[in-house]
């Protein structure tokens, strides 16, 4: 049995942006704009959403403390500055950060404890605020999953909140608002969309739904994702990269990831490696690892990335989607190999016991135990 559950209205198209004020209008309560220091307002879309709130007669509060990737500590002091300027409706613009930042206010906003409780397993005791998601990257789909992915800074530990009241009410998918993004944030992201969507359409949890937004996922994102990077400014590209983005987001709410994002998690945690970057370099070693148990997929895979396979047998295509992988990251310069950024074969205990709890890991189509996961980590050093 599989389960598709999306209750997020999704408005997408070029310059859909406009419909924010409109959006927010529809809900009561002050909004507050969840957002990084400088990307967004860079690129003058943290004062375009400004604007758009304002001209719906709406007074919104900017909270733009979201730096790297998303902490409980930001969390905690997002969540004390709506509750002191009566917010009640949040908006997360910006990449998956800012959106699993906003999401946690939001769902914690109006519950009692704190989020540090619940990072550590305190049930949720009812719904959140509601939350209107603009993401300003294509690759983490954060828009419309239903989990906040955060590190708690005392730890190191990175884990997701999650639950079914967390989803975006809205989310506005507007691929102009990526056209800023530079090369290797366009890379990186990018790489992470091509992980989720390759991981939701091979993992144990997928389904006739989740596959056909995979497939397509990886379609669009393996013919835009070289050409945004190369030119940011070809609209195409950024479209196909937005809207491949969006359906890997959602074919992985249902159908969940494997074992890349199980591992990705704790050594971007601990060697402060960015998210999309270690996801696209695991890929293709996890892939060569999973051969054997996603052969027909795989195959699939390489033909959706365009491989020409006619004339293959199915383990030759599986192959084949392997090195197109590969192929691809080396020319979005995504590194190939952990001790770039400093990883040891000595530290590797500490990423296994910590990978191995992950919903993720457990999700992978070649069950992973502490050993699979050594060997993969291994292969990537």
């Amino acid at each position: 049995m599989q389960r598709f559950f999306l209750p997020t209205e999704v408005i997408t198209g070029r310059g859909c942006f406009a419909q924010l004020g409109e959006v927010a209008a529809r809900f009561d309560g002050r909004p507050m704009i969840v957002c990084g220091r400088r990307a967004v307002r860079q690129a003058g879309l943290l004062d375009r959403a400004v604007e758009l709130l304002r001209e719906k007669g709406l007074a919104p509060v900017v909270f733009d403390q979201v730096v790297g990737e998303a902490d409980l500590a930001t969390v905690e002091e997002g969540l004390a500055r709506a509750r002191e300027e009566g917010c009640s409706l949040l908006v997360g613009l910006g990449g998956g950060s800012a959106m699993d930042t906003a999401k946690a206010i939001a769902g914690l906003g109006p519950l009692p404890g704190t989020v540090w409780e619940y990072h550590e397993g305190r049930p949720l005791e009812g719904p959140g605020w509601p939350l209107i998601t603009v993401p300003t990257t294509a690759g983490t789909g954060a828009e419309v999953t239903k989990n906040a992915v955060l590190i708690n800074p005392r730890t190191g530990v990175k884990k997701s909140i999650r639950d079914d009241s967390w989803f975006a009410r809205v989310a506005l998918v507007d691929p102009l608002n990526t056209v800023s993004m530079p090369p290797e944030i366009t890379a990186s992201t990018g790489s992470d969309a091509l992980t989720q969507a390759i991981e939701a359409f091979t993992s144990i949890g997928a389904g006739p739904v989740t596959d056909a937004l995979a497939m397509r996922a990886i379609e669009l994102i393996g013919h835009s994702l070289l050409r945004a990077y190369q030119n940011g400014q070809d609209l195409d590209a950024r479209e196909g990269m937005s809207m491949g983005s969006l359906m890997a987001g959602m074919a992985m709410a249902s159908a969940r990831l494997g074992g890349v994002h199980g591992m990705a998690h704790p050594l971007g945690s601990h060697y402060h490696i960015p998210h999309g970057v270690v996801c696209g370099l695991l890929l293709p070693y996890t892939m060569e690892y999973n051969l054997d148990y996603a052969v027909a997929k795989y195959a699939q895979v390489a033909h959706l990335l365009g491989v020409d396979i006619e004339g293959l047998s199915t383990e030759e295509a599986a192959r084949r989607a392997v090195e197109k992988v590969r192929e691809l990251m080396e020319a979005l310069h995504i590194p190939a190999h952990l001790r770039e950024f400093g990883v040891t074969k000595e530290g590797l205990g500490r990423i296994i016991e910590e990978s191995l709890p992950s919903g993720s890991l457990k999700h992978n189509p070649r069950p992973l135990g502490a050993e699979d996961v050594r060997r993969i980590l291994e292969a990537a050093l």
